[in-house]
């Protein structure tokens, strides 16, 4: 019987510690608020009587006299016998702001009422807003909660006394059938919750904030009317065959073959379905999809396993995420990141109070606990789709293609229901409009063509510049005869291989446009070439007069291994516009330097090779001969960019094979430099944000070799070959390269860059450049740094790790070196980082006597009760060893009542073993 305080407490229930797990991770920030809605009153409602009207729906309902206790170590519940009502709002001009503050102002477990109300007065209508926490309410409850609320407030204001209806006590939730456990048991075994995350939108933050937007879509007429016609030819019900595509557009954005999608089902009893209460259950739908599977054949597997589902959906999967939350140490390592919903009634009708009509308006409360949730809103007039999405994550451009892509699979799964699922159209409107308009044609040039018309119209003009003596363009063509007719007299020619491995000088270009106008490929590589040109024997070539035909060798020779003629001048024309007409500095042994002086006409200043590691003769170089474009990798700009002073202004500063580390970037900004990033693509150069040249063939491929649409990341190809790199499509039709395929790794479901880790490390000031890799046969990350010897600098850069980038992203190991090594190209070294990687690890074995500290040993006293384990050590993972996130929870909250340090929970995420637990903990305590 209930006390004059209330009820005596009783612990919640599984999924209610869940949700306070959820209050843990973000404390403060309102998550767990239900979406809030406002009554929108045509108008003036009358303070006491809405008051009272709220009064009597409290009294009545056991649910909304149910308060929470979030103790030390556990979360209690209890019935208050009553509690004063109080409406909040007042005569606000600003009337959205203050249901916003209302809805969204986060409430606190210590005992207080989880429910509020206010009135607020605006100018044209009165507005009711309703603020509850999930804890004891869901979306049905809300529904009821209206509902009775407007009948209430009808009553009192007609005298209607005392309170209508019988006291409504709590609906308990029956324990999970025996038959319901065994069916997910089996359902999610083997299943990998960290499986790979979507090919679209960003990289999680490094602390969890649920920051969620919502968007929503009507369906097309199209779309609408094929799902009312596939329901009929599937016998399938509507929520199947929108399930069924979701789970398709999901897959076709790299959410795997194996995924699980989490479904909302009311678990209320037909004797109880007035109850309010959180009584949902969000049941993961797990699909395996084989892309020859036809949508017919697909849509029926939905279909048999959602009304398997939902016939066993009594038991809530924070009961079984103790048993498949093992692996990784993410709060990510869910059952499903992705949800999808169906309310039948397209949400909350409209209804009426005091007489008046009103509108329900949702407040969207700003959070979302999912990365992506379609929520189905069907109605008789306009069928719309709601998405509600993590805003760390995805941003309202990538959410809007994800629903348009979302209505045209529907209506291409409409008109082929036995084809198979990987032939389905899966692009939108703007995808078409954007990609599948023609590019511009290529032209009729080629480099060679270029360079001929260049020879024929300025002569002398200086075409390649050294410190000994300028070679003008006749002389170089003239060179570049030479060598064709010794190619010729050696029996080479079309189709043949010739490397050259001359050093940078009018020599070189002479030896590679030779080759060109032979016919030849091209290539450094000797193991590969019929002849190797060297420079003792292009110095001992004989020069011609008679000038051979650069229009006879044919646009789809190959010019480089892989790349014909025509391709490599689109891929010159992509940057031609850089240098501005001005000299061109050939610092680097790259081909594309001496085409894109050479094809435009102005001078190629060769440096020396001192130049790379001197910044003031570099400068000198810039000023002396008017330099406009130089292009180095960033080892090398590093090395030189504090010493270039005024004398890199106004001029293109390319930063190429690899990423450009941020701090770089800004310091030659700061100089006034136009900073632009190129990647190596099998000789040519990419643009990391740029439009493809006219007549270069683009394409962002999956790795099935489908075209991505805008914005899903794949392999960059280029005339149809793969280039290794990754990039998207932007909206405008431009490329955004991201860097090496071989840079991007995907761990426990989360994409890491490899480059943005490292320009995350190299934010940190004693760090000078740093090279991350996997340790060989591990899954941790190792960080070799250059950077001062400093005896705190491992721990340094943890913590400035923690803070700037997500768990799995943060490198476990940090060896620093005085400098990283580096190719004969000057470029990062990577087998050499990945052999110092290989000796990174934990130290020896310590000896018997050098025991654990008192904290590390009371972390693993925890650990060890926890998880009822005997076995552990300092280096003891939490959540590979049994632990999952509600134990977690426990875990942080004794080591606060222990240590007197409190932790945020995704410290227990980001420190996963006692170790590292206590040196967190002995640093906080200082």
């Amino acid at each position: 019987m209930p006390t004059a305080e209330g009820t005596p407490p009783i612990p919640a229930t599984r999924k209610e510690e869940g949700l306070w797990l959820l209050e843990r991770l973000v404390p403060g920030e309102g998550v767990n608020n239900v979406p809030g809605v406002a009554l929108r009153v045509a108008g003036r409602l009358d303070r006491a009587v809405l008051q009272e009207a709220v009064a009597q729906l409290v009294r009545r309902y056991d649910a909304l006299r149910t308060v929470f206790h979030a103790g030390e170590t556990r979360l209690t519940k209890s019935v208050l016998t009553s509690f004063p009502v109080c409406l909040e709002g007042s005569a606000d001009a600003d009337v959205d702001a203050g249901l916003r503050e209302l809805i969204t102002r986060p409430f606190t477990l210590d005992g207080t009422p989880l429910l509020r109300v206010g009135l607020f007065h605006g100018p044209e209508h009165d507005s009711v807003g309703v603020a509850v926490h999930h804890l004891i309410f869901d979306g049905t409850s809300m529904s009821i909660f209206l509902e009775e609320l407007a009948a209430a407030y009808d009553a009192v204001l007609a005298g209607d006394l005392p309170d209508a209806g019988p006291p409504v006590p709590l609906w308990p939730e029956s324990e999970p059938k025996p038959e319901s456990l065994a069916f997910w048991r089996e359902h999610l075994r083997d299943f990998d919750s960290g499986g790979p995350g979507l090919w679209c939108g960003g990289q999680e933050s490094a602390q969890p904030t649920l920051r969620g937007e919502q968007l929503v879509r009507p369906f097309s007429a199209a779309a609408k009317d094929v799902v009312t016609a596939l329901q009929k030819e599937l016998k399938a019900p509507d929520v199947v065959v929108l399930l069924a595509a979701y789970y398709l557009l999901l897959h076709a954005h790299g959410a795997g073959d194996d995924l699980a999608v989490g479904f909302p089902v009311n678990v209320r009893s037909q004797q109880a379905q007035r109850a309010i209460g959180y009584h949902v259950n969000i049941v993961p739908l797990r699909v395996r999809i084989d892309p020859a599977e036809t949508f017919r054949a697909f849509s029926r597997r939905v279909r048999d396993l959602f009304f398997e589902a939902i016939a066993h959906a009594d038991v809530p999967m924070d009961v079984l995420l103790p048993e498949v939350e093992r692996a990784g140490s993410s709060w990510r390592t869910t059952m499903f990141r992705h949800v999808f919903n169906y309310l039948p009634f397209g949400g909350r009708a409209a209804t009426s109070i005091g007489g008046a009509p009103a509108e329900v308006v949702e407040i969207d409360p700003g959070h979302s606990k999912f990365d992506l949730e379609f929520v189905i809103l069907p109605s008789a007039a306009e069928s719309r789709v709601k998405a509600v999405y993590g805003a760390e994550v995805l941003d309202r451009g990538e959410v809007e293609l994800l629903l348009e892509r979302y209505d045209a699979l529907l209506v291409a799964a409409a008109s082929a229901p036995d084809r198979p699922l990987r032939e389905l159209d899966g692009w939108g409107a703007t995808d078409h409009a954007v990609l599948g308009t023609p590019g511009a044609p290529a032209g009729t040039d080629t480099v060679l063509t270029a360079i001929a018309r260049h020879v024929s119209e300025s002569p002398g003009a200086p075409a390649v510049v050294t410190g000994e003596g300028t070679t003008s363009y006749r002389e170089l063509w003239r060179a570049a005869s030479a060598i064709t007719t010794m190619l010729a007299d050696a029996g080479t020619g079309p189709g043949d291989v010739v490397a050259v491995t001359a050093p940078r000088g009018p020599d070189l270009a002479a030896a590679i446009l030779g080759g060109w106008l032979a016919g030849a490929t091209v290539t450094t590589n000797v193991s590969d070439a019929k002849l190797v040109l060297d420079a003792e024997k292009i110095s001992y070539a004989v020069t011609v007069t008679v000038d051979p035909d650069a229009s006879a060798v044919s646009p789809d020779n190959p010019a480089l291994p892989g790349v014909t003629h025509r391709e490599l001048a689109g891929s010159v024309r992509q940057v031609a516009g850089l240098a501005a007409g001005r000299p061109v500095l050939w610092l680097s042994a790259a081909v594309p330097e001496l085409l894109l002086a050479l094809t435009t006409g102005v001078p190629l200043v060769v440096a020396p090779d001192a130049a790379r590691g001197d910044g003031h003769l570099l400068a000198g170089l810039l000023t002396r001969h008017d330099v406009g474009l130089v292009h180095a990798t960033p080892l090398v700009w590093a090395r030189v960019a504090e010493h270039l002073g005024e004398a890199v202004s106004g001029r293109t500063a390319l930063i190429g094979a690899e990423p450009a580390p941020g701090p770089l970037v800004r310091t030659l900004r700061a100089l006034e430099a136009d900073v632009h990033t190129v990647f190596p693509a099998r000789g040519r150069w990419v643009l990391a944000d740029g439009v493809p040249a006219a007549g270069v063939d683009a394409d962002v491929v999956a790795p099935d070799g489908r075209r991505l649409p805008l914005g899903v990341r794949g392999e960059l190809r280029l005339g149809g070959t793969a280039t290794g790199v990754l990039a998207h499509w932007r909206p405008d039709g431009s490329l955004h390269v991201h860097g090496p395929l071989d840079r991007q790794l995907t761990s426990g479901g989360t994409r890491v860059d490899l480059a943005t880790v490292e320009d995350a490390l190299t934010a940190h000031t004693d760090v000078i450049a740093a090279a991350v890799t996997l340790r060989p046969g591990a899954a941790d990350l190792v960080a070799v740094v250059q950077a001062p010897d400093k005896p705190q600098l491992a721990a340094d850069l943890a913590r400035h790790a923690e803070a700037v980038l997500p768990p799995r992203a943060r490198p476990t190991w940090y060896l620093r070196v005085d400098a990283l090594p580096e190719t004969a190209a000057h470029e990062v070294d990577r087998a050499a980082v990945a052999e110092l990687a290989a000796t990174a690890g934990p130290p020896p074995e310590a000896p018997a006597e050098a025991a654990p500290d008192a904290t590390t040993s009371a972390v693993v006293a925890m650990f060890a009760e926890l998880l009822k384990r005997a076995d552990v050590t300092p280096d003891t993972n939490f959540f590979a060893s049994g632990g999952h996130s509600l134990l977690a929870a426990q875990l942080v909250q004794r080591i606060q009542k222990r240590t007197g340090v409190r932790l945020k929970l995704s410290a227990a995420f980001a420190h996963p073993t006692p170790a590292a637990l206590a040196e967190l903990i002995t640093g906080s305590a200082r």
